[in-house]
């Protein structure tokens, strides 16, 4: 009985394999027989682009080029998140046309490539740089790509892959406010505005664990993983919205926080409360050159970042609430 099992195994394991290979195959030939969707003239005016427009339906997202670099017009021009415009941008480079399809503009609509009647199956892309633009609209799928056609003309073109993009302006910003490694961390400081202060220090650099300071060891031991929680509720902070900090009437923080690494970084910020809602603002950032590349924090100081109810309380601790005994937990 055993011996079957192995048989039907390898077979199976066999099958698989030149399934793959076969997958793979075909891609090759498909690629082979494809052509890029871009030409040389329409890639350039890619990279240049100055602004892009991603319309379905009644959603529309528009990105910005400035100074800068990309921003979200409608969030003020808060940072896009760069993966995703990434993909957008590589998905366009390497979009490549199977074959040619109908030119009869009375199917367009049909197809999900009538621009001026777009459904919830169509998608419009259109980018520009000073009076150069490029429009390309993308419709139904048919089979595993998908049908476009170029703004302004009838031909349907069969592309190798489908694109797909979200279309809420909320998911292309950069909510990312701090990427700190907790290693690189050396010391934290807590002040509440009622003048508690609960200051955090590590044994040795190398170590991973917070520890109060000042308190014996035997009060916090096994209570490490509250005690890191509080610093990588802000070491590892990712907002869930944003917005320009002069248009929020913000009054006193309930907190300050402050965390320095062993190379001499310091990261300042405060926790805000206002009309039931919760805000963080990074007041200071100096950041040591020899950490540029393992430390990101958003330190503009025109935002204020929106952070969720959970997130609050992980920040909000005082030493009676991360000192625990066996009972509590």
């Amino acid at each position: 009985m055993r011996n079957k099992l192995i048989i039907v195994t390898a077979i199976v394991s066999l099958v698989l394999v030149a399934l793959t290979l076969q997958m793979r195959s075909s891609d090759r030939v498909a690629d082979l027989e494809s052509r890029p969707m871009l030409d040389e003239a329409q890639l350039a005016l890619l990279g240049q682009a100055e602004w892009i427009s991603l319309a379905r339906a009644d959603q529309v997202v528009e990105l910005r080029r400035d100074q800068n670099g990309w921003g979200v017009p409608v969030h003020d021009q808060f940072p896009v998140l760069r993966e995703r415009l990434a993909a957008l941008l590589t998905a366009l480079r390497g979009a490549r046309i199977l074959e040619a399809k109908t030119a009869n503009p009375e199917h367009h609509a049909r197809l999900g490539l009538d621009d001026q009647a777009s459904g919830d199956n169509s998608l419009k892309v259109v980018l520009g740089a000073g009076d150069n633009q490029l429009g390309l609209i993308f419709g139904e799928a048919a089979g595993s790509g998908q049908l476009m056609r170029f703004a302004g003309q009838d031909q349907v073109w069969l592309l190798s892959r489908p694109l797909g993009m979200s279309l809420s302006s909320h998911d292309w910003l950069d909510l990312k406010v701090v990427e700190l490694p907790m290693e690189l961390a050396a010391s934290a400081r807590w002040a509440h505005a009622d003048g508690d202060v609960l200051a955090l220090e590590k044994a040795g650099e190398g170590d991973y664990n917070f520890r109060i300071a000042g308190l014996a060891p035997e009060q916090q031991q096994g209570n490490e993983r509250w005690i890191n929680s509080m610093v990588l509720a802000l070491l590892d902070l990712r907002a869930q919205s944003v917005a320009l900090r002069d248009s929020l009437e913000l009054d006193q923080p309930k907190l300050r926080m402050t965390v320095t690494t062993w190379a001499g970084t310091e990261l300042q910020a405060a926790l805000y409360e206002l009309a039931g809602r919760y805000w963080v603002v990074i007041e200071s950032f100096a950041q040591e050159p020899s950490e540029s590349e393992q430390i990101r924090v958003n330190a503009d100081s025109r935002w204020a970042f929106q952070i969720g109810i959970g997130q609050m309380e992980n920040l909000n601790k005082r030493q009676a609430d991360i000192i625990r005994t066996a009972v509590d937990e």
